[in-house]
């Protein structure tokens, strides 16, 4: 079974309104991302389709048919007979042919239990069709169906859509959590590179679970080098493109963009308060471009160089 940090406030909540007989059908689980939120849902739906747990490898390698996950899909489609890559690019929304797919498929009765689950994940990448089509399902639920719906920017869901969910919130883990779980996750990762992911992933351990294969306290340690004494030649920012830009690399550049805003915030608090506009600049810029970059398909090394020069803007100036 997936283990769960940190989160048992929210266990105790979900199985409080299970036991009680009248489990609303829809959920949104809320919150930043990488939190562990899918992993959640995972058991969320566990609990409801498979209580003795007699089918979790089923479960957990998502083949659970009653159990129906809706994600991006990528760019380019497998072959029949070959499985998708982990690394591939994915489309930028969830479109409303697969949430018409889904609503065929509840036409028909559950599989194996007499409940079935539909998580949405994330829900924040429902193209508009998607969400209006989403929202009829919502609206009238078949008997036995239940959607949790993971959201990493829950205010920008449609109202509608929200005012027919339950909203269950989730917080950043703890330091003291962030490190218990990714001593269990990545049991081959040294202590230097857990404290640097913990520093790094925000309380989220699937942020930092994607920066790890990557060894991210050695990328960690470029951009320090760079916020401290700046990169002139530009030869720190390459190294950092060169890691990053490689099609094995996609989520952690990924979650390497997400990580930089953040880095730049900081950087640009601790700015004399007469320099703060060009902090706070530096951190605007990054932040449009860590959205556009993969919604667009922006160049990767382009990017991490534009990365690189934002966090150069603001080393110390002697």
């Amino acid at each position: 079974m997936s283990r769960l940090f940190g989160h048992d406030r929210q266990l105790a909540q979900f199985v409080k309104a299970a036991s009680s007989g009248r489990l609303h059908h829809g959920w949104i689980l809320s919150g930043p991302r990488g939190v562990g939120k899918a992993s959640f849902a995972r058991e969320m739906a566990r609990q409801l389709v498979d209580p003795l747990n007699h089918h979790s490898s089923m479960i957990e390698q998502r083949s659970h048919p009653d159990i129906v996950w809706v994600q991006r899909l990528p760019k380019e489609l497998p072959k029949d007979g070959e499985l998708i890559d982990p690394d591939a690019e994915l489309k930028r929304s969830i479109s409303i042919d697969q949430i018409r797919e889904v609503q065929h498929r509840l036409t028909t009765r559950p599989s194996m239990a007499d409940k079935r689950i539909v998580i949405i994940d994330a829900a924040d990448d429902l193209e508009r069709g998607g969400a209006n089509a989403l929202l009829k399902s919502l609206e009238e639920p078949p008997q036995g169906t239940y959607f949790l719906l993971i959201s990493h920017m829950s205010d920008r869901l449609l109202p509608t859509i929200r005012s027919r969910c339950q909203m269950l919130r989730f917080d950043p883990l703890s330091d003291n959590d962030m490190t218990s779980a990714l001593n269990i996750l990545l049991p081959d990762a040294g202590s230097n590179e857990i404290a640097a992911l913990v520093r790094t992933g925000r309380g989220a351990p699937g942020e930092a679970i994607q920066l790890s294969g990557i060894g991210f306290d050695a990328i960690e340690q470029l951009a320090e080098d760079i916020l401290a004494k700046g990169d002139s030649s530009n030869q720190i920012r390459m190294q950092i493109a060169e890691k990053l830009s490689v099609k094995a690399a996609q989520s952690s550049y990924e979650a390497f963009l997400r990580y930089v805003p953040g880095r730049i915030a900081r950087a640009a608090s601790d700015l004399p308060v007469s320099e703060l506009p060009r902090g706070v600049e530096a951190f605007q810029e990054a932040d449009r471009l860590a959205a556009r970059a993969i919604g667009l398909s922006l160049d990767k090394q382009a990017v991490l160089l534009q990365m690189g020069h934002l966090l150069a803007s603001l080393a110390q100036r002697g």
